[in-house]
C-alpha cells in the first residue's frame, strides 16, 4: 500500500475505535463508594460488606443497601435514554428477600403507558428482563428464568442484553436465558430511570428492591460476558432449573396397541409417584362422612354447605360447595376446581379470574362440586382427595355416575389433568391455564409445587394429558397468560394432538386461544362440556342473581 493511502485508512481506523469506545461509555454507572451519582432517596444506606471473590479490578469499599420500602432508590429522572436498540444493563446483586417483585434497575412505568424496560428480580427467584418498543406492555417480548436461580443473601453479577430484537439474561457470567423479541424496538418515553425501583410494574408500583446493590452500569453497546465487571476469582455457576436432557418414559408409541400399554404403565407410574409421598387410604379405613348444612336458594339449583372426610385416617375434613339443580334428575355432574390462593366461593363468582364457572354449569342443570382444598408442597399430593371427591359426586342420587366431568383453573387445571388421567370415571375435563410443555412451564416463575419428586424426569409433562385419552379434553390457553407463555402451549397441544391421533381420536382435543391473561373463558368450554355431558351450561344465564355472592363454606 502507498503511504498516500495509509493515512486515511488510519485515521478510518483511529476514528472507527474511538466512535466504538465512545459508544461504550456508560450512560450510567453507580459505584456507591459511600455516595452516589444519581440522586438517592428514601431508606438508601451503604455497607463494607462488599461483593468477595477476591474483590474487584479496582478499589471496591461500599455498596449500596436498600431497604425495599417504596421511595427507596436512586433516581436519575426521565432525560437518561438507551440511544439504540443494544445496550447492557449489569449490577453485582444480593437480595435480602425473593418474596416479591423487586427492581434492580428500570426505566418502566405502566402509568401512561411510558415502559422502556426494567430488569427485575422475580418472587421465587427468577429473574425477568422487559423491553418495549412503543411503551405498551408485549408479552411476548419478556425474557425470565424459571424461579430458584437467585438465593437470598448471596451475590451474583446479573446482566441483561439487548442487541437488536435480541434478549439475554446472565447470571455470573453464564447465560441463563435468551430470546429473540417479536416487537423489536426501544421506547424512549418520560419514565424515571431508576436503581432499585420502577415506578410501577406488573400492574402494582413501586417495586423496591430490598437488599445490596453495587456497580450497577449501564452501557449503550450490545456486551459479552467478556467485557462485563468481573471479580479477580470466579463466581460460581449457577444451575438453572429445567427439563432434563433425556426422559424416562417418554411416549413414543407408533400405533394404537403401543399407546395403550404406554398409557396404562403411565397412569401407575404416576399414581405411584403420588403414592411415595401420600400413601392412599381407601374408603372402608376412612369413610366419606358427607356432611351437608344450610341450602341457599339460587334461582335455578340449591346450594348447600358440604364438607366430607379426606384422605386420612385422622380427622380431616375438607369444606366446598355443593349445587344441585331443581328440576328432577339424574343430571351430570362436574367438578370445579380452584387454583392458587382460590377457594369453593371464588369458582362460584363471577367477578373474578373463574368468572362464576361453577355457578354457569350448576344454572345449565351440573350438580357441581367444588371443594376448598390447600396447598400441599406437591399439588398431585391431593389426587387421592380428589378421587374423594368423585366418590361424593357418584353417591349422590341426582348425579348420573355415566356424566361426569372436571373443569379447573391454573393449579385447578393441574388437578384436572391428574385426576382425569387417573381416574376412568371422568368422560371429560377442561383444563384451563395450566397445559404446558416442560420447557415452557421452567421458562417463567412458576409455583415449584408441580414438580412432584419423579415426575419432571418421567416424561413432558404435557405428554400427561395423553393418559386421559381417547377422553376428550379442551385446553384454555391465554395470549397473555404470564404463567404458561403461549408459544408453549401451543407446542404443547400439537404433540397431544398427534398422541391422540395415535390412539385413533385426533378430534377429541381441542385448545381455545382467546386474548386474556391467566384466568378462566368458557366460550368453548361449555358447548364442549354440554355436548359430551348432556347439560345446557352454554344456554344458561351466567353470574346467578344480582349482587351475587357465593357463601364461604363451613
Amino acid at each position: 500500500m502507498q503511504s498516500g493511502a495509509l493515512v486515511p485508512a488510519m485515521t478510518g481506523f483511529l476514528l472507527l475505535a474511538a466512535a466504538q469506545l465512545h459508544a461504550a461509555q456508560p450512560l450510567v454507572y453507580e459505584r456507591f463508594e459511600n455516595t452516589t451519582a444519581g440522586r438517592a432517596c428514601g431508606g438508601l444506606g451503604f455497607t463494607s460488606e462488599v461483593i468477595g471473590f477476591g474483590g474487584l479490578a479496582r478499589d471496591n469499599r461500599a455498596a449500596a443497601v436498600l431497604d425495599g420500602k417504596p421511595g427507596t432508590c436512586v433516581d436519575y429522572g426521565p432525560t437518561v435514554h438507551v440511544p439504540t436498540e443494544d445496550f447492557t444493563i449489569e449490577a453485582f446483586v444480593k437480595p435480602a428477600s425473593v418474596a416479591r417483585y423487586q427492581a434492580i434497575a428500570a426505566k418502566w412505568n405502566e402509568d401512561g403507558d411510558q415502559r422502556s424496560w426494567a430488569l427485575v428480580v422475580l418472587p421465587g427467584g427468577g429473574l425477568r428482563f422487559d423491553v418495549s418498543p412503543d411503551g405498551r406492555f408485549h408479552a411476548d417480548n419478556l425474557l425470565a428464568t424459571p424461579a430458584e436461580v437467585l438465593e437470598p443473601g448471596r451475590w451474583y453479577h446479573i446482566a441483561a442484553v439487548c442487541q437488536g430484537a435480541t434478549s439475554r439474561l446472565y447470571v455470573n457470567h453464564r447465560l441463563v436465558a435468551s430470546k429473540q423479541r417479536p416487537s423489536p424496538g426501544v421506547f424512549a418515553g418520560n419514565a424515571n430511570l431508576k436503581i432499585g425501583a420502577a415506578d410501577r410494574y406488573a400492574t402494582e408500583g413501586p417495586r423496591p428492591f430490598v437488599g445490596s446493590l453495587d456497580e450497577v452500569r449501564l452501557v449503550p453497546a450490545a456486551l459479552g460476558p467478556e467485557q462485563f465487571l468481573r471479580t479477580r476469582q470466579p463466581l460460581p455457576e449457577v444451575k438453572v432449573p429445567g427439563p432434563p436432557a433425556r426422559y424416562f418414559f417418554p411416549f413414543v408409541a407408533t400405533s394404537q396397541q403401543e399407546a395403550l400399554r404406554w398409557q396404562s404403565e403411565a397412569r401407575a407410574r404416576l399414581m405411584a409417584l403420588v403414592e411415595a409421598q401420600e400413601p392412599r387410604i381407601s374408603l372402608p379405613e376412612a369413610p366419606l362422612d358427607v356432611i351437608t348444612a344450610e341450602p341457599q336458594d339460587r334461582g335455578a339449583y340449591v346450594l348447600w354447605n358440604v364438607s366430607f372426610q379426606g384422605n386420612s385416617r385422622k380427622p380431616l375434613r375438607y369444606p366446598g360447595l355443593l349445587a344441585v339443580p331443581k328440576a328432577p334428575g339424574p343430571h351430570p355432574a362436574l367438578l370445579a376446581l380452584h387454583g392458587h390462593g382460590g377457594s369453593a366461593p371464588a369458582v362460584f363468582d363471577p367477578k373474578g379470574l373463574y368468572h362464576g364457572f361453577a355457578d354457569r354449569f350448576a344454572q345449565g342443570g351440573y350438580v357441581v362440586l367444588a371443594p376448598s382444598f390447600p396447598h400441599k408442597p406437591y399439588a398431585a399430593m391431593m389426587l387421592w382427595d380428589l378421587f374423594r371427591a368423585v366418590d361424593l359426586l357418584q353417591s349422590r342420587p341426582e348425579v348420573d355416575p355415566q356424566r361426569i366431568g372436571v373443569a379447573g383453573l391454573s393449579m385447578g387445571g393441574e388437578w384436572s389433568m391428574w385426576i382425569a388421567a387417573c381416574d376412568q370415571r371422568l368422560k371429560a375435563a377442561v383444563v384451563s391455564g395450566w397445559m404446558c410443555t416442560t420447557e415452557g412451564v421452567f421458562a417463567v416463575p412458576n409455583c415449584k409445587c408441580w414438580r412432584l419428586p419423579g415426575l419432571v424426569e418421567l416424561m413432558d409433562i404435557c405428554e400427561v394429558h395423553l393418559v386421559i385419552a381417547p377422553r376428550p379434553v379442551l385446553f384454555e390457553s391465554a395470549l397473555r397468560d404470564n404463567c404458561f407463555p403461549i408459544g408453549y402451549t401451543k407446542q404443547g397441544f400439537a404433540r397431544i394432538r398427534a398422541g391422540y391421533k395415535i390412539f385413533g381420536h385426533e378430534d377429541a382435543v381441542a385448545q381455545d386461544i382467546w386474548d386474556a391473561g391467566h384466568e378462566w373463558h368458557g366460550e368453548k368450554a361449555y358447548p364442549f362440556m354440554d355436548r359430551i355431558l348432556g347439560g345446557s351450561a352454554a344456554r344458561a344465564a351466567a353470574g346467578g342473581q344480582p349482587g351475587y355472592s357465593a357463601p364461604a363454606p363451613k
